[in-house]
């Protein structure tokens, strides 16, 4: 009998191994079609720090899938999800992003989908405050940052070597890689060109291996206890065969309706809510702000760079803040302009197409608050997506 004590941990052990290795994809019909249409409107950090989802959803053909951060979440009847859902153009959309991501994580997502972005068109919206003088903070950093993508990009051997460098020297800067001791020694080692810990690497590497595979398993059950979004605020009747031109008319009757209370074109809900009882306090409070030095133009180069490697075929669009509200926060416009240009310049340098909306800035209900693209923004954006799709 003493021979056969060992046997139903052995048979655990392999069916653990087991288990641990399956791919996800094997896994797939634990997840509804339901299930992955949901996803694409969740802008839940549980599927942007995952992957199956985005796996899943990158793979068809027709997928044009938004990335940005909290304008996103600005739904509306002109929404870009809303409207194609009305206007079939032959492609559907999933969204990327919420408050507080910014290159870094946009980097990191693209890094763990390569392989399933060669040719495939995508919207990438560049918000300009991002672009603040220190950069994306661990405040910001933490809620949006992706353990499984860190260790895709640590056991990553496809992606050119020195976007891979550059990419973990600069997560190092961060606390959550700092103290993950098994993805900080494997980062170490890889900045020095393997002469840190090259013996500490090595051994760290099977234990990131099944690291990762822990934490994908763990994004398969997160996706299969999903919840879908509650409120889309669609209107197919407003929107659907619409003229470019009737649209923009609904638009601004849908704004107009939407601010009443103030001349600095923001929406009533977040005036009220967040303005107006410190209105005073807060003219001229921008006056010493720039969006011309951040390191987030290193951040944004390597999200470029992660894409041609990939061979993608992105349309970036350069938004514009609040005209009204920015002139009466004292940031000037001056310095306004010469981040739209720098902004706009490191794209076309990259030689990637760009929709530069910048001269928006006092367009009546292109913005709904301070920052965020709404309402005619939409209408402008989706004229746009459904010109490029069609080239």
């Amino acid at each position: 009998m003493r021979k056969y004590a060992f046997l139903p941990l052995f048979i655990a052990v392999i069916l653990f191994l087991v288990f641990l290795f399956i791919p996800n994809k094997w896994l797939g019909f634990l997840i509804s079609d339901k299930d992955v249409e949901h996803a694409k409107t969740a802008l839940n950090p549980l599927m942007f720090q995952g992957e199956y989802f985005q796996d899943r959803l990158l793979q068809e053909p027709n997928m044009f899938p938004i990335y940005g951060s909290s304008e996103l979440n600005r739904f509306d009847p002109f929404h870009p999800y809303n409207y194609f859902k009305a206007n079939d153009e032959g492609f559907t959309s999933y969204l990327y992003g919420r408050g507080g991501t910014q290159s870094i994580h946009h980097f990191l997502n693209f890094a763990a989908h390569e392989e399933n972005l060669k040719n495939k068109k995508l919207v990438f919206i560049i918000s300009p405050q991002w672009f603040t003088e220190t950069g994306v903070d661990e405040f910001h950093f933490s809620p949006n940052y992706s353990m499984l993508q860190s260790y895709d990009l640590a056991l990553n051997n496809k992606m050119d070597p020195q976007l891979k460098k550059k990419a973990m020297e600069r997560l190092l800067q961060f606390d959550s890689v700092q103290r993950d001791f098994v993805l900080s020694t494997i980062y170490e080692n890889e900045v020095t060109d393997g002469a840190k810990y090259p013996i500490k690497a090595a051994l760290a590497k099977p234990v990131a291996l099944i690291n990762k595979k822990l934490m994908e398993k763990k994004d398969l059950y997160y996706s299969i206890m999903g919840k879908p979004r509650e409120k889309l605020h669609a209107n197919p009747e407003m929107v659907a065969g619409k003229s470019f031109e009737q649209l923009t008319k609904y638009a601004n009757e849908y704004g107009s309706q939407r601010i009443t209370t103030n001349n600095l074109s923001i929406n009533d809900k977040y005036y009220k809510k967040k303005l107006e009882f410190k209105l005073d306090e807060l003219k001229g409070f921008r006056k010493h702000e720039s969006y011309t030095e951040s390191p987030e133009y290193e951040d944004f180069q390597m999200v470029l760079d992660v894409l041609k490697d990939a061979g993608a075929k992105p349309m970036f669009v350069s938004i514009p803040v609040n005209g009204k509200w920015y002139d009466y926060a004292g940031f000037p416009q001056e310095r306004r302009e010469e981040y739209y240009a720098k902004i706009n310049k490191q794209v076309q340098s990259a030689g990637f197409p760009l929709v530069d909306f910048t001269g928006y800035e006092y367009e009546p209900h292109f913005i709904s608050d301070t920052i965020h693209i709404s309402w005619k923004g939409w209408v402008y954006l989706d004229r746009e997506m459904a010109d490029y799709w069609k080239q």
